[in-house]
């Protein structure tokens, strides 16, 4: 029997072992330096995004800047 997909809520909140903080490996160096990334849980993601009045605008960089600095690392 074919195992089903997950729907995109059920994505939402598999939060596996996140979020996490690793440290930039030697391949990651090159776009992002030396130093922390945050790898982000999907509803932590989810939540910065809806607290964006309606008619506002967020960057993708200011959601990575507030969960690195949420989680004490470099980059989000």
């Amino acid at each position: 029997m074919a195992k089903l997909k997950k729907t995109w809520r059920e994505k939402l909140h598999d939060s596996r072992d996140m979020p996490r903080v690793v440290e930039v490996t030697p391949q990651m160096s090159q776009r992002w330096g030396t130093g922390t990334v945050v790898i982000p849980a999907p509803l932590e993601v989810d939540g910065i995004m809806k607290s964006v009045p309606e008619g506002r605008l967020i960057t993708i960089n200011i959601i990575r800047e507030r969960l690195a600095r949420k989680h004490h690392a470099s980059f989000g």
